[in-house]
């Protein structure tokens, strides 16, 4: 789990607060919804608000929003095997692989802690 200051859920409505500092984001899987988290984190790293991000999603780098964080991204992590989601109800694995995208000043520090769990690429 990722220890944080505040916590946003489905029932919460995460696009109707304000996104600053360092951002954990697991967003939501489904369409439109993964697009639209993600586009959000892109517009609030570019306005400044966000110094920097970690979003766990699909590896869907054929898609829109795929094409947007891998050419933003400082650093990707590829994991060698499917993340499994745990709450307190029950432990699942997604159907396909992950990418975790690092935004941020720390690449050297993202990319030594990451690769135990799979392939670290970084923009050059």
């Amino acid at each position: 789990t990722i220890p944080a200051k505040q916590y946003f859920t489905a029932e919460h409505d995460g696009l109707a607060h304000p996104w600053a500092g360092r951002v954990w984001l697991s967003p939501p899987y489904s369409q439109p919804l993964v697009g639209q988290f993600l586009d959000t984190l892109l517009d609030e790293l570019n306005a400044g608000q966000i110094v920097a991000a970690l979003p766990l999603t699909n590896n869907a780098t054929e898609t829109l929003w795929g094409q947007r964080l891998l050419a933003r991204a400082d650093a990707v992590c590829f994991p060698s095997g499917r993340v499994k989601f745990w709450s307190p109800e029950r432990e699942s694995a997604p159907l396909q692989g992950q990418m975790l995208c690092y935004f941020g000043e720390a690449t050297s520090v993202f990319k030594r802690e990451f690769c135990a769990f799979g392939i670290v690429l970084q923009q050059p």
